[in-house]
């Protein structure tokens, strides 16, 4: 999904020359995502088969479905309290959409009143705060939102509804961009540690076909994959933080035993702040060394940047150090959901 920079100097200037690298991930990281939605712990994305599985380990049982298999109804307690569960299914990809929770009848309006304050406290506790808009309580968050409603029914009584809405994609290719939201698009000014233009599919893969063999985890990160080059085939790991955020990208050649080893360091807002390139020759040793430090400036209302003051710093072996600045812009278009 990035770029390896090779940096060529002259007597009159320095060259940037990108060589890009896409990476893929296996199915073994266990680690809980925290870059999705989840309905009672369970993380709510990816395979339906999976999220059932895991639905039926909380004690829900399962009752039926539509003709088209696009809705899987459940039984089972929520917050401790009788519900009934609607899991809504992408019918071309079997991936969870949403889930749509309904409780009652209630016959009293003190009922109705009591247990409405008791789940928006529970929510409250896990999601932070909600908004009262037309009659609705909305809780929104980063990674999705809650609409928690009431329903009249034709024999006078009420139900109480909670719609769960994902907003992010399954697959987190955007993510290793640095990239935030539902992203279709991206195309970047002076693009250095990426391409100039880069597309998602809906379901968050990056549509390349460049890369091959792509494995991904559980919660759709990308950990290992294969690139075809001029000379042989790199391998490409990538390794994450507790907090599912890429820490380092090893790219292997073993055709010409070279090694890119990048490492990422973030800010306060989970935005990448510097970006360290080493490659090291079939002996171990340090041949280049590439630093680049993000400064941003402007951001979109997702929180993506818009306009960034790269700053660069190059070393080559048995050569002195060299500097310059990239200014930086860049579009986004987001899936509408």
């Amino acid at each position: 999904m990035e770029k390896i920079i090779i940096f060529a100097t002259s007597m009159t200037k320095m060259l940037l020359t990108l060589c890009l690298i896409l990476v893929g991930i296996s199915d073994t990281y266990a680690q809980r995502d925290t870059r999705c939605m989840d309905f009672m712990g369970i993380p709510l994305e990816g395979p339906v088969d999976s999220f059932v599985v895991a639905l039926k380990e909380k004690g829900f049982t399962e009752w039926g479905n539509s003709d088209d298999l696009e809705d899987l109804f459940f039984r089972g307690n929520y917050y401790g309290i009788r519900a009934k569960v609607m899991v809504n299914v992408q019918l071309t990809t079997r991936f969870v959409q949403s889930v749509y929770v309904t409780i009652g009848p209630y016959r009293t309006k003190e009922m109705l009143s009591r247990n409405h304050t008791y789940f928006l406290n529970k929510l409250e506790k896990e999601y932070g705060g909600f908004v009262t808009r037309g009659g609705a309580d909305y809780f929104f968050g980063t990674y999705g939102d809650i609409k928690v409603s009431e329903t009249q029914n034709n024999s006078g009584t009420t139900d109480l509804n909670f719609f769960y809405m994902p907003s992010t994609p399954y697959y987190k290719d955007a993510i290793l961009l640095g990239l935030k939201g539902h992203v279709q698009e991206v195309i970047t000014e002076n693009a250095v540690a990426e391409n100039p233009m880069e597309r998602f599919a809906k379901n968050g893969k990056m549509e390349n076909p460049d890369i091959t063999e792509r494995q991904y985890d559980t919660y759709g990160y990308l950990r290992q994959g294969k690139m075809l080059e001029r000379t042989g085939m790199s391998v490409i790991d990538y390794e994450y933080d507790k907090r599912n955020r890429l820490v380092k990208r090893t790219l292997t050649n073993k055709a010409v035993n070279i090694t890119y080893v990048n490492e990422y360091i973030y800010d306060d807002n989970d935005e990448i702040l510097n970006l360290s390139q080493k490659v090291y020759d079939e002996t171990n040793e340090c041949v280049m060394s590439i630093n680049m430090r993000n400064n941003y400036e402007a951001h979109d209302d997702v929180g993506n940047w818009t306009r960034n003051a790269l700053s660069i710093v190059y070393w080559e072996k048995d050569a002195q150090s060299q500097s310059t600045n990239v200014t930086q812009t860049r579009k986004i278009r987001y899936w509408e959901e």
